[in-house]
């Protein structure tokens, strides 16, 4: 096992909350942008925030599969009957 395919998971996993975090940053930028009555601005920012949200959700997926299957893997695949 190279060492690359144990820092997999938890670099999906560190894509993901970055994602997030980034998502959340421009949700509260999009509510300021629209308290301040910049619409167009507010929802381009609200676009781009569920769109990392997006993302980050879908790498969160792809790290708990690649994660599940490494466990899978050391326990031979067998499931249990």
């Amino acid at each position: 096992m190279r060492k690359f395919d144990v820092v997999k998971p938890f670099l999906y996993l560190g894509v993901s909350i970055a994602l997030v975090v980034l998502a959340v940053i421009f949700f509260v930028w999009s509510v300021s942008y629209l308290e301040r009555a910049m619409i167009a601005t507010g929802l381009l920012s609200a676009l781009i925030g569920f769109s990392l949200l997006s993302g980050g959700l879908y790498a969160l997926r792809v790290s708990a599969y690649i994660y599940s299957a490494e466990k899978g893997g050391e326990e031979g695949g067998k499931s249990s009957e």
